[in-house]
């Protein structure tokens, strides 16, 4: 027996239609802002994620598998999918047809090799956008808000937007400086990744989540006086936007994210339980504006976006009873009473599935009371049974689990009568609502 490789798992049953369910979510949220999909190779040069995640990073310093290939070139798997679909967009020469912005979606599996807990794997699962040719702050809105409404749409209610501004270039290069002078009073009693940051991206240590080391960060300088007055005004009217759309935030001066590519407006999105239960962040993202340039773009071409982990919503969306809405019923139960009748039932499955509905037959030759069992275990809506009448008749007994009711329908009328039940169903229960 083979077992799994440590920090993998399989994603089956209802797990894997859980995934499936939010992947469509979030596909069809990011479509509604006319976003596209883009697939891009799960394996990349090395060379890509170094210049764009950053030697300071977590990611580049310890979690990329990366190897040698049979030519002799070092290649990671991709430990996330913005610098792919950055690389894709530049190898495309998207950004040479001047239609801008390039808006892109994209969802995969990702690999980092962290320590395996629970909810986090090696491999996972990411869903993100990108947006590149971004000139107006109100692209970053934009972004921001396709995040929220992904969320609300998931059944995530007591959201809260953390953002933060760490300005353009001048305004970090300026902080920085203001940092190194702070943290080298303190480096000797700090610990050994707050060193290396301290050479690598300074920035960094403000994400340290070493109790002693937030101490120390509590008191460092802060970001929004060293700001220029272009960040300033573009952060004021992206928080003024949020206002108006009514999403709710909150400012974290040492918000700085994880990877070294962001500038300007970075944000989280985190979240409450109806019990109560913080989780912290569900996902996030921001703005860049020298990412493009890294990865062999034209200079000045900015973009922002943010990515989300599947693994990471699925196991809170569990916890907090998300999923419980969610319809996984069957339509439709298909019960031939002899073996004899099964080439007839998969007819009538085959046409009942062409015309939308999700059905099911019984091909093991059960007693009517299992295949009863079954279609129950199913949740199905409609058992479906096919006797000896009903070969002669040309007919099928539908029989409506909810309501313990059933008809004898003419095979030709079936679709046109199952149509009906389900419309008739459905004003009933609006009915209902709006009472």
């Amino acid at each position: 027996m083979f077992n799994l490789v440590k920090g993998t798992h399989d994603v089956i049953l209802s797990e894997a239609d859980k995934y499936s369910y939010i992947e469509q979510t979030l596909i069809q949220v990011a479509e509604y802002f006319n976003y596209k999909e883009f697939r891009t190779p799960i394996m990349e040069y090395s060379e890509l994620f170094q210049r764009s995640v950053g030697d300071s990073s977590d990611i580049v310093r310890k979690e990329m598998y990366t190897f040698l290939d049979k030519g002799d070139r070092s290649i990671t798997l991709r430990p996330e999918l913005t610098a792919g679909v950055i690389r894709s967009i530049v190898n495309n020469k998207l950004l040479a047809l001047g239609d801008i912005p390039i808006k892109a979606y994209y969802v995969g599996p990702c690999f980092r090799y962290e320590r395996p807990q629970q909810g986090r794997y090696r491999q996972f699962n990411q869903f993100g956008i990108e947006c590149v040719g971004v000139v107006s702050p109100y692209r970053d809105v934009e972004v921001i808000s396709l995040c929220y409404f992904s969320l609300k749409m998931l059944g995530f209610k007591s959201l809260k937007l953390v953002i933060n501004c760490l300005g353009d270039d001048e305004s970090r290069n300026n902080y920085k400086e203001v940092l190194r002078n702070y943290f080298e009073k303190h480096l000797d009693s700090m610990c050994g990744d707050c060193k290396e940051r301290f050479k690598l991206n300074v920035l960094r240590i403000l994400d340290c989540k070493d109790p002693a080391d937030q101490e120390i960060v509590k008191n460092a300088p802060k970001i929004e006086d060293y700001l220029t007055e272009k960040s300033k005004d573009n952060f004021n009217k992206v928080l003024k936007s949020l206002d108006e759309l009514g999403i709710e935030y909150e400012i974290d001066r040492n918000l700085v994210r994880g990877l070294d590519y962001y500038s300007d407006v970075v944000f989280e999105f985190h979240y409450t339980s109806s019990k109560g239960i913080n989780y912290g962040a569900l996902c996030g993202g921001g703005h860049y504006n020298k990412l493009i340039q890294e990865i062999g773009g034209p200079k000045d071409i900015e973009g922002c976006g943010f990515a989300i982990g599947i693994e990471r919503i699925a196991s809170v969306m569990s916890d907090d009873s998300l999923f419980d809405e969610i319809d996984d019923s069957l339509d439709c139960y298909i019960m031939p009473l002899d073996i004899s009748y099964q080439d007839k039932a998969l007819e009538i499955a085959t046409s009942l599935r062409l015309n939308g509905y999700k059905s099911d037959v019984n091909l093991e030759g059960k007693g009517l009371k299992g295949m009863l069992k079954k279609a129950i275990k199913l949740s199905s809506k409609y058992a479906l049974i096919l006797g000896e009448d009903e070969i002669k008749n040309n007919s099928i007994v539908v029989k409506d689990l909810s309501k313990e009711t059933q008809e004898s329908i003419e095979l030709d009328k079936l679709i046109d009568y199952l149509d009906e039940k389900e419309n008739e169903n459905h004003s009933c229960s609006c009915h209902h609502h709006e009472e």
